[in-house]
């Protein structure tokens, strides 16, 4: 909460930027704190929030040369997929 709009600063800084669910660290849920308010402090217009799976099939259609992924929560389950979406050319 304290930082979002720094947060949404550093972000806009990618070339694309997708968001996908906010999970608290290792404290209660915010009220209000979600993916939805961090993209309205996004200057870049070549955002969006989307789901893991749309995610996995953006990433296999389009093969960025680059492509970071930071979260807590279980963002972990698809970096397998992301893997295989990035090494099928």
């Amino acid at each position: 909460r304290d930082f979002i709009a720094d947060f949404g600063q550093s972000l806009a800084l990618a070339d694309e930027i997708f968001l996908l669910d906010i999970y608290p660290a290792r404290e209660l849920p915010i009220p209000g704190i979600n993916s939805e308010l961090l993209l309205t402090y996004i200057p870049s217009m070549n955002k969006q929030i989307i789901s893991k799976e749309a995610f996995v099939k953006h990433v296999q259609a389009e093969k960025p040369e680059l492509l970071v992924t930071m979260g807590a929560g279980d963002i972990d389950l698809i970096l397998n997929d992301l893997k295989l979406a990035l090494q099928h050319h």
